[in-house]
């Protein structure tokens, strides 16, 4: 399989204005308002599809929200091979459909709507950031970047909390084709798309509650400085915290994650591992320092690190 990254993330939601303006204040671009879809964009072109839950022809909700929620996460490949390969992966799972433009419609071993299509989406360019050290001096008498906001380059990742986590894992990587980067053994698989060097693109969590929910949705900015400017941005705009910011210490990015009126929550992450084949996929004890090696804000950490990811 050559898939190549996240590429359009849909949501079910209660209310389209609400879910338009937290999209808006996270930086996204817009690009079309209709009466049952809204549609955002990030600076390589991948998307947010908002429409409303109850629409027909949706993925079924999967967890305890039946309203506001993820309904479909979609994949780019890189020709009509991959989705002709994947047409007869997906159809053992359940009732699939292909759209004019060759995107593949079907669900996860989990529930979950999943989606691949020819991708679409485009590289960018990001200018190094000019960061002084002593004995290195990138900038000499010019100011240092600052931001009053942020605009997300991509869509780097989505997490989902499941349980059967050893059968989940296996149809990504198995079936779907997709590697595995990292892990906390037994309890969460970090995975990458095949063509992808991102650190992950899936995540798969046990929350040791024996429930399957989508849980967050990152988006990698450019620059420390744009990471701090977008957090400060969302936090006056009003929208709530779950956790951050901080840093994990197994991919290496920053994090910040915002309480998201689409369900779950959205990330803002930056300076993630950048890895290719020759990576060594390493095993982790699953501690809250593993999680994270700093951050501010507990609520989210109360909840994921010490019941889930402990198992304490």
């Amino acid at each position: 399989m050559h898939h190549t990254g996240i590429e359009r993330v849909t949501y079910g939601v209660d209310d389209l204005e609400v879910a338009s303006d937290f999209w808006n204040d996270f930086g996204l671009e817009l690009k079309s308002a209709k009466e049952k879809q809204v549609l955002f964009s990030t600076l390589n072109g991948a998307e947010i599809e908002l429409t409303p839950y109850d629409l027909p022809n949706l993925p079924a909700p999967v967890g305890p929200n039946g309203t506001a929620t993820m309904r479909e996460v979609t994949f780019g490949v890189a020709s009509l091979d991959d989705i002709y390969s994947l047409q007869t992966i997906l159809k053992e799972q359940g009732d699939i459909c292909i759209d004019a433009d060759g995107t593949l419609h079907g669900v996860d071993t989990m529930g979950f709507g999943i989606a691949f299509r020819p991708s679409k989406c485009k590289p960018v360019i990001v200018p190094n950031a000019e960061i002084n050290v002593p004995g290195n001096i990138k900038r000499l008498n010019r100011r240092g970047q600052s931001y009053s906001s942020a605009s997300p380059l991509i869509i780097s990742h989505i997490v989902f909390m499941t349980d059967e986590l050893e059968r989940h894992k296996d149809f990504y990587i198995q079936k779907l084709g997709f590697k595995l980067t990292d892990s906390y053994p037994d309890r969460g698989y970090f995975m990458r798309c095949a063509d992808a060097n991102n650190h992950h693109n899936v995540f798969l969590l046990d929350s040791g509650m024996g429930k399957r929910e989508f849980h967050h949705l990152a988006f990698e900015l450019g620059s420390i400085h744009e990471f701090f400017g977008g957090g400060n941005n969302m936090t006056r705009k009003g929208w709530d915290t779950m956790m951050g910011p901080g840093r994990h210490p197994i991919s290496s990015c920053y994090f910040w994650y915002f309480k998201n009126p689409c369900g779950g929550a959205a990330e803002y992450d930056f300076d993630s591992d950048v890895v290719d084949d020759d990576w060594v996929a390493r095993e982790w004890a699953s501690t809250p320092e593993n999680f994270a090696e700093w951050t501010l804000g507990e609520s989210m950490g109360e909840s994921l690190l010490n019941k889930k990811i402990q198992g304490g």
